[in-house]
């Protein structure tokens, strides 16, 4: 090969592996979050491009450990990305041994990575040893070290190229001039000295490794020099105090085996950080990631909790990400103020904590000087003349460049409602004068910091300027989310535009998938060169684009995407030189919807309009004309529908088992949320109450799976139509679920009305059987005082009876829940909504309270049930 290719060869190489780690991170950290709550098609496709992409790199490379899990995960996924559908609970269970399996090379990925400029550049120059005679033993001698030798020292690697090439020894001779003799042909140049490590390290950031005799003290040192870390070890809490009295580091590390050290230490770091006005973080390693070895490390006065069960991988990125925070410029804080003594007096205490901080006294004047300043947080008074705090928060928010800038508010008005009204209008924080110069720099200093976090972290997803233009759907969706959360004190300005080109799958075809995707991609660079600077645009499912438009309303972006339309025929794209047309939907961020998902289900909306009419959509010409029913046959087919859950919190003391019930919800095209007292009629009226049930048992056993998965096991209670429950294709359909979702008995639960029942006892005692095969059990729901008199609970094998809400005031409950726990029958009482009904219930007996008293229904199944007994 040329030297010129080998050589550009080896640069794609070097930047290939400078990048493959937080890739590697990225796809894993996407894999198991579809995984965990359910598949997505396009984040479905886009992860087996990915896979397959990366695998064919790593195989080029040489990469063979890397490529093989990725092509594994790769050949699973193709099918389903292939025939676009989604995959089953079992496939999940398939792709966890290849997940893992990436993980594990997530380390080996960054030790090659950190290797690799050293051998480029090792490449690029002379050799720095070879034999200059044989020892008497016959063993050569080497009068430089490998690369790499000395970073395991901490010490810099390479000697400038400049020495190699002259041969400088450093020597006293060669300082004074004389001449180096010219090398032999069999002989490398003269021997470099390793630069001393006093000078290599001069600047860089301290570390104290709290880790003696821990398993990761030695790979940990190792990988903290390797980043240029200056590491001081520390043996114990005795040499930790000292250590930190005498100099303080930017960042102590603690290993999973100091923690009881670091609990020691937790009065001595508080007046240590109370003292300085440096500050430190401490970050806590865990050996195991649960949540009562957090709290403990947290109460020992740690910043940060990791994990280091599978690896230091995720350690390393967050210590790269503090040091780097650390580094940062100083805090910019803009005082507005109009009491000038007041202002100062923030100024000063503000300065003299290392911030940058700038006082304007006449407050439309703060808007010229967030310019200018461009500040990290805004201070700002409530009681103003010519514009008060609220007004001109919200003249702030308007602007996009400071949506997200920290508010904090600093008044001594004691009025509660204004301070909240200061909250409501775009403020982050509401502080009381007066106010200790300590507790003023806390709640600033906590607040930038967090803010230019979160700004890194989304800027980490963030697309480099390319020739494209195109940026992460998520960097969009984060941008998106972000302006409709401001949008609380003034009407929201802007629109999102959805782009979709026609006749793609037959385009698809006909060119083949890598010519498709590389064409969408040049569409998707053209439809960026037409925007303005501060629109984005990202790619969207197959054959999508999704503009984000901060200043153009609905009505402007429908007329600029009807002159892409025009524009998009005149154009020719792919190296086929094809002609493409497009269809769009706009949807205007003033229509009322308050959430990121609700907006782009209404793009998707309006861009099934402008499919229809050949054209451009418009989200406003369409928003309510669906009924009911039809915007449930959407939800069924992706849009809208999702389950939330309600705990069922145990009365009496004994292991408290984690259980759920699983509650319908539809999004509706208003964003308005609609119940399943209103959804299931419905779906019996229009015929798809079958179809909605075995969405509903779907989505339960997919819950069900990955708990268990995570070692966290619930039971789940889900309503099901009796009509539906006993077709024959459904039961096959259930026993393959539960078969793929390994669930032990009991954790599924399906529950039905008593007022369907009523009459058809026999079917219900063949269902229960059949159910119970299954390890599935049976609840009755809405069972009253006559049903249990008349027998019902002793002629029907139930697990569980769900009290009629009426007998929460019934003088006769507790004979009634004595007759259901003869029957062996546990009892659940719902819909309790306050105290009074909860203490009578209780008294009563019954096993089980549900309902907002004891928890609203939520998206996360976090209720504490050791601690909810009452």
């Amino acid at each position: 090969m040329p030297r010129e290719d080998q050589g550009h060869s080896e640069e794609l190489r070097t930047a290939f592996l400078r990048h493959l780690p937080q890739r590697l991170r990225t796809l894993l950290r996407r894999a198991r979050r579809q995984c965990r709550e359910g598949w997505d098609i396009n984040a479905l496709i886009l992860l087996q491009r990915e896979f397959a992409t990366l695998a064919d790199a790593a195989g080029r490379y040489g990469l063979l450990e890397i490529g093989t899990p990725l092509a594994a995960l790769e050949a699973v996924l193709a099918p389903y990305a292939g025939a676009g559908r989604l995959p089953e609970a079992a496939v999940n269970a398939a792709l966890e041994p290849q997940l893992d399996a990436l993980r594990e090379q997530i380390e080996d990925a960054e030790l090659i990575a950190e290797a690799a400029p050293a051998q480029q550049t090792a490449a690029r120059r002379p050799q720095l040893y070879s034999v200059a005679a044989a020892t008497a033993d016959g063993y050569a001698r080497m009068d430089v070290p490998p690369p790499g030798y000395w970073r395991t020292l901490g010490i810099e690697d390479a000697p400038p190229e400049s020495a190699a090439v002259n041969g400088s020894t450093g020597s006293a001779a060669g300082a004074a001039g004389t001449p180096s003799p010219s090398p032999s042909p069999s002989l490398a140049p003269a021997p470099v000295a390793a630069p001393p490590a006093a000078a290599v390290r001069a600047g860089a950031p301290r570390v104290a490794l709290l880790a003696a005799g821990d398993a990761h003290a030695a790979s940990l040192r190792e990988r903290l020099q390797a980043r240029g870390c200056t590491v001081q070890s520390l043996t114990d809490a005795e040499a930790a105090i000292e250590a930190l009295a005498e100099q303080l580091p930017v960042l102590l590390v603690v290993a999973p085996s100091q923690h009881a050290v670091l609990e020691t230490l937790a009065g001595e770091l508080r007046e240590l950080r109370g003292a300085h006005a440096q500050r430190f973080g401490v970050l806590a390693l865990l050996e195991h990631d649960d949540l009562a070895a957090r709290l403990r490390a947290l109460r020992a006065g740690a910043d940060h909790c990791v994990s280091v069960a599978g690896g230091l991988t995720d350690a390393l990125a967050l210590v790269d990400e503090l040091l780097k925070g650390d580094a940062e410029e100083p805090y910019r804080v803009l005082i507005v103020e109009d009491d000038e003594s007041q202002a100062l007096f923030a100024e000063s205490v503000l300065r003299k904590a290392g911030m940058l901080a700038r006082m304007v006294t006449e407050p439309l004047a703060a808007l010229d000087e967030l310019e200018r300043f461009k500040p990290d947080l805004i201070l700002m008074d409530l009681n103003m003349p010519g514009a008060d705090g609220l007004e001109l928060t919200a003249l702030i928010r308007e602007r996009e460049a400071f949506v997200t800038t920290p508010i904090v508010f600093l008044s001594g008005d004691p009025d509660d409602e204004r301070q909240f009204a200061a909250l409501d209008a775009g403020g982050d924080d509401f502080i009381t004068k007066p106010v200790r110069p300590k507790h003023l720099i806390a709640a600033v200093s906590n607040r930038v910091r967090r803010a230019r976090l979160a700004s890194k972290r989304r800027g980490a997803v963030r697309r480099t300027p390319q020739a494209s233009g195109l940026v992460e759907r998520t960097e969009l969706l984060d941008r998106l989310q972000e302006r409709l959360a401001a949008g609380a004190s003034a009407r929201l300005h802007g629109g999102l535009l959805l782009l979709e080109v026609n006749d793609a799958r037959a385009l698809r075809e006909r060119i083949g998938m890598t010519a498709y995707d590389a064409l969408i991609a040049q569409v998707g660079g053209w439809v960026a060169s037409q925007t303005e600077p501060h629109e984005l645009v990202a790619r969207f499912g197959d054959a999508g684009l999704l503009l984000l438009a901060p200043e153009r309303d609905e009505d402007p972006l429908a007329a600029f995407a009807q002159t892409l339309a025009a524009r998009i025929g005149h154009e020719r794209f792919g190296s086929h030189a094809l002609a493409l047309s497009m269809a769009g939907g706009a949807c205007g961020l003033a229509c009322g919807l308050t959430d990121a998902g609700a907006l782009l289900a209404a793009a998707e909306r309006a861009l099934e309009g402008g499919r229809r009419e050949g054209g451009i959509g418009r989200y406003a010409q369409l928003a309510g004309n669906r009924s009911l029913s039809q915007q449930l046959r959407a939800g069924l087919d992706g849009d809208g529908l999702y389950l939330v859950y309600q705990p069922l919190a145990p009365v009496s003391a004994g292991p408290a088992e984690a259980q759920y019930q699983a509650l319908l919800r539809l999004r509706d095209e208003r964003g308005q949320i609609v119940p399943a007292a209103v959804l299931v009629p419905e779906a019996i009226r229009g015929g798809l109450i079958g179809e909605l049930d075995r969405w509903v048992l779907g989505r339960c056993l997919a819950t069900l799976a990955a708990r268990e998965r995570m070692g966290q096991p619930v039971r789940l209670f889900a309503s099901q139509a009796l009509a539906t429950a006993t077709d024959n294709t459904r039961a096959e359909w259930l026993r393959q679920g539960v078969r793929d979702a390994r669930l032990p008995p009991g954790r599924l639960v399906l529950e039905f009305r008593y007022e369907e029942a009523r009459g058809q006892q026999r079917t219900l005692v063949d269902l229960a059987l059949a159910l119970h095969d299954l390890g599935v059990g049976l609840a009755l729901a809405g069972v009253g005082r006559e049903a249990i008199l008349a027998g019902i609970l002793e002629q029907l094998p139930l697990d569980y009876v769900k009290l009629a809400p009426e007998l929460a005031h019934d003088d006769g409950v507790a004979e009634l829940v004595a007759r259901a726990h003869a029957a062996g029958r546990r009892v659940i009482a719902p819909r309790i909504e306050d105290a009074g009904s909860a203490v009578a219930l209780c008294a009563a007996g019954v096993d089980y309270l549900q309902g907002n008293f004891v928890q609203q229904a939520g998206q996360s199944l976090d209720y504490d049930f050791s601690a909810g007994r009452l």
